[in-house]
């Protein structure tokens, strides 16, 4: 009787240990979870009043801009509204707000750094700002002020306890979806709305509309093949291999088919829906022991491409890993290398087999060119450039700039302070376009 009594008292006081130690747990957790709680809405809310802080300032700033005929001055305000612009796409990054796309919120801030820099520098450059990019300030001005007025509005809102923009323990008030009823992010989805008559900037930078609306060059006339077309194309490439469809993408600058194959190395090609032009092909099998040299490498890739229908191509820089050679090739016509029209192949340097081909650049861009003949002489063009570079080799080529515009340049290979450099001359006006550092190593020649 008593041995049965010592059991349970030590099975309730087991339980009640137990029983204090969830307690003491839970309640630990629960404050832990609530200090998540306020540290998450402290770090949400000092994100969105940074946010209106930042667009508050662009739009003050574009405000300067539509002012000024100085290029120095255009050039600080310029940089002072990318510096802004960065800092609030980081900042709206930071905001939970899954709910709503704000994708057009996200193209104005980017645009609007980028516009006004490369009017900037055309003014530097002694052009003239048309009355049309006056315009467009005017616009962008507008658009800033609506967003900094509405944000300026929630902010008011959340700092008066309103309303939160989240709650991670899901009470009524404060989640994502119950601040999108209490008017944040409702309001910020009307503030996304409120940018679909947002104007086309076409202009020569990396944010242009032209840009993201661009169609390959090459695929311009040519009409859409069958998956059976596609597939014999893709078998062709590989000489008679056996290849299955495994799948097909649409929503890309290139639609494609894929075609693969297993084995000891999985196998794949995509081939263009629009012409069937071998878009790119893997084999990722594993290299075994190096034998060949990059030099011998670079020979059995030039083959390659002779044969695959890739004519006028001439090797540039190279990159060397896990014995196998990615080297790129550029499209030449008269005597000027076509940077833009760019085709990557990787070579095994244990046998000297293709095992991949990489055609994105040159479908992209690649056709006949009308070029005309350079405003400068060679002589002229190398009297732009610093007379402490001791040039090696110069040719001509057309260089690629951020808006996809092509530039006809004189390139200036030569070496500096113990470092190779390319330097790149307009050879229209004379303007320097780019300077390029080439990293040399046992690895690749790579450009930075």
């Amino acid at each position: 009787m008593e041995k049965t009594k010592s059991i349970h008292v030590w099975i309730y006081t087991a339980l009640s240990v137990g029983i204090i130690a969830a307690l003491v747990w839970g309640f630990a957790a629960s404050k832990n979870a609530r200090a998540l709680e306020i540290s998450n809405e402290n770090q949400y809310n000092r994100a969105f009043s940074e946010l209106a802080g930042y667009v508050n300032n662009i739009d003050t700033l574009l405000s300067k801009t539509q002012l000024t005929k100085s290029p120095a001055q255009l050039a600080k305000l310029s940089s002072d509204i990318f510096r802004q612009s960065a800092e609030a796409k980081s900042c709206l990054g930071q905001l939970p707000t899954n709910e709503v796309q704000l994708d057009n919120t996200s193209k104005f801030l980017s645009q609007v750094g980028d516009y006004t820099y490369v009017l900037s520098q055309l003014m530097i450059n002694g052009e003239e700002i048309s009355q049309e990019a006056y315009d467009n300030l005017a616009s962008l001005n507008e658009y800033a002020s609506t967003l900094s007025d509405t944000l300026s509005e929630i902010e008011s809102r959340i700092y008066s306890g309103e309303v939160r923009i989240s709650d991670t323990n899901g009470r009524s008030r404060g989640t994502v979806a119950d601040a999108a009823d209490g008017g944040i992010l409702k309001d910020l989805e009307n503030v996304e709305k409120s940018f679909e008559g947002y104007p086309s900037l076409i202009y020569d930078g990396p944010f242009s509309e032209h840009i993201e609306n661009r169609q390959p060059v090459m695929l311009e006339n040519e009409k859409e093949i069958s998956q059976d077309e596609a597939k014999e194309k893709a078998e062709d490439f590989l000489t008679g291999e056996e290849l299955t469809l495994e799948g097909m993408s649409e929503n890309t600058a290139i639609p494609t088919y894929t075609f693969t194959r297993g084995g000891d190395g999985e196998i794949s090609v995509n081939v263009t829906k629009k012409g069937g032009y071998i878009l790119s092909y893997l084999n990722s099998r594993m290299a075994g022991e190096e034998k060949l040299t990059v030099d011998e490498a670079t020979d059995k890739a030039a083959e390659f491409l002779q044969e695959k229908g890739f004519y006028s191509m001439q090797s540039s820089y190279y990159e060397k890993s896990g014995g196998i050679a990615t080297i790129n090739f550029a499209y030449v016509q008269d005597n000027v290398t076509c940077y833009s029209d760019l085709v990557k192949v990787r070579v095994a340097l244990d046998n000297g087999e293709i095992i991949g081909l990489e055609a994105n650049g040159y479908i992209m861009n690649h056709c006949e060119r009308e070029l005309s003949a350079p405003a400068l002489t060679v002589d002229e063009a190398k009297e732009r450039i610093s007379t402490e570079l001791e040039v090696s080799a110069t040719k001509l080529a057309l260089v690629p700039k951020d808006s996809m515009r092509e530039v006809l340049c004189y390139e200036f290979k030569g070496a500096f302070a113990g470092k190779n450099f390319l330097v790149y001359v307009n050879a229209e006006n004379g303007r320097e376009e780019e300077i390029f550092i080439l990293l040399e190593s046992e690895e690749g020649i790579l450009t930075v």
